[in-house]
């Protein structure tokens, strides 16, 4: 769909009398700065699900774009979609327990998918179905299977997807990658990322009680295999307990592989080899590992390395090593050997790879043109691919040789069923 037919669309829309009353009184001939990019008719509107921390920044991003508009807020813990309403100037009938009933809003357009990682994929396929175009946070799935499944899904219903994989959108991350691609380093042998440390304290004392008022926890589990509330488990600490989420190796690693793999030129791809250890916590109510030393085998020769970083550190930092030099890239730093590599600039005969200022920015526009984002289905899925597999190298304790084109281990059964995960009745996809 062209941008002219998508506006012609929302004019469509409102003159068929969906929103308000009063709205359907327009002129079909009106001046063409009445339905300008920015003007209300033309908003881009957004629904938020998932209003925690994470959900509260997308609906702020989003609310400084004049070409967007958010429409309704989404979350099983009333306090917190409170609190989103308040902030978007919402009435009361725009704020959603359950998701399924903000889908099913007409006037919605997109929606942002900010939930812990077990509902990333099937709300995102919902909407997806429901006719959204999707913004849906890093990790991009919960597991390998689903992933694909996301990105099947997103391409028959000829969907607008941004994974929120936002260095994608950092000029820095871009230039380095470029520059590496390009060969200013020489031949690209090694890639190096860190990443941190968990960020919560490991409760190891807790006890199970009933839910809070307020709090949908049967919704909350969604599909994940039941478990009694646990105070201590719910909302940021969901992370670090596998029924949930993947550790910092999902949460920051997404981050950290997406870059690496952008660089050495694997988007649609990703190692042929893993294999990797982890210091998993002896005690207390987390269950993912502590730390990680992780190395990857890519098919062109590239080894790309994980361990956690130092203590206090909450950024994701890519060192590409080549046969000439290295480049180091984070979110406060951009060096290299020689020094002088920063510095250059890409010539119009080299590569150039895509180019977003503003990730929320970029997602909008696509919707508008119908185009990739900076960061589509399948490059977030293949990010995140890079993350399970590693971490069911680690919690196996081999070496595991991985099939990128089948999405599959090579002769290891038990490796294959960890790409998946039987979800709790009633959800499926």
């Amino acid at each position: 769909m062209t941008e002219k037919k998508y506006r012609l669309s929302r004019r469509a829309f409102l003159r068929n009398g969906v929103v308000a009353g009063a709205m359907c009184a327009l002129p079909v001939i009106v001046p063409s700065s009445v339905f300008g990019e920015d003007a209300p008719s033309n908003r881009i509107t957004i629904g938020i699900i998932g209003t925690g921390s994470q959900g509260i920044l997308n609906l702020k991003a989003f609310l400084r774009k004049p070409s967007a508009q958010a429409t309704a807020v989404c979350d099983v813990d009333y306090a917190h979609r409170e609190e989103a309403r308040r902030i978007g100037r919402l009435s009361a009938d725009s704020s959603y327990n359950d998701f399924r009933e903000l889908l099913a809003r007409q006037d919605v357009d997109a929606v942002a998918v900010c939930t812990p990682d077990q509902w990333h994929v099937p709300i995102s396929i919902a909407a997806a179905k429901a006719g959204k175009d999707i913004y849906c946070e890093k990790p991009l799935a919960y597991n390998v299977a689903e992933g694909r499944m996301l990105c099947d899904t997103v391409k028959q219903y000829e969907r607008v997807l941004q994974t929120g994989s936002h260095q994608r959108s950092d000029n820095n991350f871009r230039h380095a990658c470029e520059l590496v691609r390009n060969g200013r380093i020489g031949k690209l042998q090694t890639i190096k990322v860190e990443i941190p440390e968990n960020s919560r304290p490991n409760p190891l004392t807790w006890k199970t009680e009933p839910p809070p008022a307020g709090l949908d926890y049967d919704l909350w589990l969604g599909p994940a295999q039941y478990r009694p509330y646990i105070r201590e488990g719910c909302h940021y600490n969901w992370h670090f307990i596998y029924d949930f989420g993947g550790g910092q190796l999902t949460n920051w690693g997404a981050h950290a592989f997406d870059i690496a793999q952008w660089g050495n030129g694997t988007d649609l791809t990703g190692p042929v080899e893993v294999s990797g250890t982890g210091v998993f916590p002896k005690e207390g109510l987390f269950e993912t590992p502590l730390s990680y030393d992780i190395e990857y085998k890519y098919a062109n020769g590239v080894r790309l390395l994980c361990k956690t970083g130092k203590a206090g550190i909450q950024e994701s930092p890519v060192r590409f090593e080549g046969t000439e030099g290295w480049i180091f890239v984070s979110r406060e730093s951009f060096f290299s050997q020689p020094t002088s590599l920063v510095q250059s600039t890409t010539r119009p005969d080299e590569v150039h790879l895509y180019r977003s200022k503003d990730h929320h920015q970029n997602f909008l526009d696509c919707i508008r043109l119908r185009t990739k984002t900076a960061a589509d289905v399948e490059t977030g899925h293949r990010s995140v691919t890079v993350c399970h597999i590693g971490g069911i190298a680690v919690r196996l304790g081999r070496t595991l040789r991985w099939d990128p084109a089948g999405e599959r281990f090579i002769n290891d059964a038990e490796a294959d069923k960890m790409l998946t995960r039987p979800m709790r009745s009633p959800w499926r996809l």
